[in-house]
């Protein structure tokens, strides 16, 4: 089990294409970060055949690859130095993609070695099948492309994944739920518990993150859908107990849909 990664260190998708899209779900979507449901939709379940295609501007470096709220279970990163396909220079390997039971969508973090390619390809191999409540088109909640993967040290983990509801109080005093939304939010809390002070800069580049700006969470402990797009809600506070050892607090994460 590795340690789990925090970052905000997004590649921006620069110029967006798809193979073929719904007009009501363009391709652009798939970078609208803070309105998961917006979502990218093909017009077809094609297979064996690329779906969505990036073109960075400039060759990057690329650790790792997001892919949140799909509807396939199978896919395949590849790259390229130009638009040109027959034999790309990376070809990834097939990666499974599988349903996160916390939220009850599919998504995969795939990491990434040895990635510094202008263009970037999504591809449906012929294997993969249509998962999930729609079935009759290719969806893509979001594409998050990652620069670094910083790591964050084992620490306690509280998950929780709810809707939002609403109670309305009644004359007689009762009341009557009403629900805001049906998608479950993922919300994680992170409780950082006693270790040396020397070990504390990691902490303070979380805090260092912007907190109005997504970053991805990934657990990275076996299951790679436990990736999350979400917001920082607490900073980091660190109480020295004595020279060289601290403890820290809480820190909130709450996922974007």
């Amino acid at each position: 089990m590795a340690d789990s990664i925090i970052t905000d260190d997004f590649i921006d998708l620069g110029t967006i294409t798809s193979r073929s899209e719904v007009a009501a779900y363009p391709d652009d979507n798939v970078e609208e970060y803070w309105h998961l449901k917006r979502r990218f939709r093909a017009n077809d379940v094609t297979k064996d055949d690329w779906l969505l295609k990036f073109d960075f501007g400039a060759a990057k470096t690329v650790e790792g690859v997001f892919l949140n709220d799909v509807n396939f279970d199978k896919v395949k990163i590849q790259g390229h130095a130009t638009d040109t396909w027959t034999s790309p220079s990376y070809d990834g390997s097939i990666v499974e993609i599988s349903l996160d039971e916390r939220v009850n969508r599919y998504k995969v973090f795939i990491p990434i070695s040895g990635f510094n390619l202008q263009w970037m390809r999504i591809f449906i191999p012929a294997t993969a099948t249509a998962v999930g409540s729609y079935q009759t088109k290719w969806e893509v909640g979001s594409v998050v492309v990652l620069d670094t993967v910083p790591t964050i040290s084992k620490n306690a983990i509280m998950r929780t994944s709810s809707k939002a509801f609403k109670d309305i109080a009644l004359p007689h005093g009762g009341f009557e739920r009403v629900e805001l939304g049906s998608n479950l939010r993922w919300q994680c809390e992170i409780t950082i518990e006693q270790r040396a002070e020397v070990d504390e800069a990691e902490y303070w580049a979380i805090n260092a993150l912007d907190s109005a700006k997504p970053l991805v969470f990934y657990e990275n402990a076996g299951d790679t859908n436990k990736a999350y797009l979400c917001l920082r809600d607490t900073n980091y506070e660190g109480n020295r107990l004595y020279k060289g050892l601290v403890q820290g607090n809480t820190i909130r994460l709450k996922e974007l849909i």
